[in-house]
C-alpha cells in the first residue's frame, strides 16, 4: 500500500492550516541565519548579497511609502524594508510568528515596523486603499484560499500600488521530488516527521505531520537519515508503523501551489490593470557574486547596496517568461 494511503486509513489525520502544521513550533523560521536579523552582514557571504538582492527588489518594485509584508516569518523582509520606508505592517496567522517578528524589531532598535495576528482565511483589519505596496514572499500559497487572499491584498492597496510576490511553484520538483520528508525537532523529546506529497500536474500539496514523542537521532536512524533529514523512500508502511508506537498526532495541511501563468491570471480575474512578470533581484546578486572576483567585492553592505541598488532597479523592470514561474509584480 502507499505510504499517504496508509497514513490517510490508519493514523485518520486532522485537517489544519499552515500555523498550526509547522509555523507555531519554530522558534526560527529562517533557522536563524538571516543576514542583520539574526547574524553580522558579511560582504564574502553569497547568500548575504541575495538578501541585499531580496530588499532592493521590493523596495525597488514597492516603493518607499507605507508598506504590508503578507506573512513575514521572522520579520522578513519587512524588518530589512523597515530603514528604507516610511511603515511597514505585517500579518501572520501564526501568533508564534507575530512573537518573534516583534522581538527581533525590538532586539533591532527598529520602530517603524508593527505585527499583527490575523487568522488564516479571515478579512484583513484594514480599511479600503490603506497601502502604497504589498510584499508577499512565500505567502500567498500557504493561505487557505490564495484567490481570495489576492482579492484582499488587492482591496488594500491604493490605486497605482503594487504586489510584489515571490511564491513556490511546483514545476522545480517534477522528475522524482514530488515526494520529500523534513524531520522538524520541537524540543528534546518530540518532533515533527513532515512529508510533502506535491502534485503539479494539479498546482496543490497534500502536507502530513507526524508529531512523535521520540528524538530527533530515534526517528532518523528508524528510517535511515544517518542524522540528517530522511530520506522518502525510507518511509514504508513498516517504518509507519513502527513510528506510530511514539506518535502523538497526525495532522493534514492541504495548499495550492499555482504557477506562474495561473497566478497572472489570477491577479487579472481580481482586477490588477497590469501583471509584470520579471527575474529576481536574489537571483541577479547571486550572479554577480559568482562573477566578481573576490578581492573586488565590496567590503561593507553600503558599498555593496551602491553597486546593486541599481542593477536590481533594472533588473526588476525586464520581462521574464511566466514560464519560468518568475517573480512578479502586478499594479492596481
Amino acid at each position: 500500500m502507499d505510504i499517504v494511503e496508509w497514513i490517510e486509513e490508519n493514523l485518520k489525520p486532522y485537517d489544519c492550516y499552515s500555523d498550526e502544521f509547522i509555523y507555531d513550533d519554530m522558534a526560527s523560521q529562517s533557522d536563524g541565519c538571516l543576514p542583520i536579523l539574526y547574524r553580522p552582514f558579511d560582504t564574502s557571504a553569497r547568500s548575504h548579497w541575495q538578501d541585499r538582492g531580496s530588499l532592493w527588489d521590493f523596495v525597488g518594485s514597492l516603493g518607499t511609502g507605507r508598506l504590508l509584508d503578507f506573512g513575514p516569518g521572522d520579520g522578513w523582509p519587512s524588518l530589512i524594508m523597515a530603514p528604507y520606508v516610511e511603515e511597514v505592517i505585517g500579518v501572520d496567522s501564526s501568533r508564534r510568528r507575530v512573537d518573534v517578528c516583534m522581538e527581533n524589531a525590538a532586539r533591532l532598535s527598529i520602530e517603524n515596523a508593527r505585527f499583527m495576528h490575523v487568522p488564516a482565511g479571515t478579512p484583513l483589519p484594514f480599511e479600503d486603499e490603506s497601502f502604497d505596496g504589498v510584499a508577499a514572499a512565500s505567502s500567498i500559497e500557504q493561505s487557505p484560499d490564495p484567490e481570495a487572499t489576492l482579492k484582499e491584498l488587492y482591496r488594500v492597496l491604493r490605486p497605482g500600488g503594487r504586489l510584489r510576490v515571490f511564491y513556490e511553484a511546483l514545476g522545480r520538483y517534477r522528475g522524482g521530488r514530488e515526494r520529500e520528508l523534513w524531520l522538524h525537532e520541537i524540543d528534546a523529546d518530540s518532533v515533527r516527521l513532515l512529508l510533502y506529497d506535491r502534485l503539479p500536474n494539479e498546482e496543490r500539496v497534500r502536507q502530513y505531520g507526524l508529531t512523535l514523542a521520540m528524538t530527533k537521532a530515534e526517528v532518523s536512524r528508524i528510517i535511515g537519515g544517518n542524522g540528517g533529514d530522511p530520506r522518502v523512500e525510507g518511509l514504508t508502511v513498516g517504518v509507519l508503523a513502527q513510528l506510530s508506537a511514539g506518535l502523538v498526532d497526525v495532522r493534514r495541511c492541504l495548499t495550492t501551489h499555482p504557477s506562474g501563468e495561473t497566478l497572472a491570471g489570477w491577479l487579472f480575474a481580481t482586477g490588477f490593470r497590469q501583471v509584470l512578470s520579471s527575474h529576481s533581484g536574489a537571483e541577479v546578486a547571486g550572479r554577480l557574486f559568482d562573477l566578481t572576483p573576490a578581492d573586488r567585492r565590496p567590503s561593507d553592505m553600503e558599498g555593496l547596496d551602491g553597486m546593486l541598488r541599481p542593477i536590481v532597479q533594472a533588473v526588476i523592470e525586464l520581462a521574464a517568461p511566466l514560464g519560468i514561474d518568475p517573480m512578479i509584480t502586478a499594479a492596481k
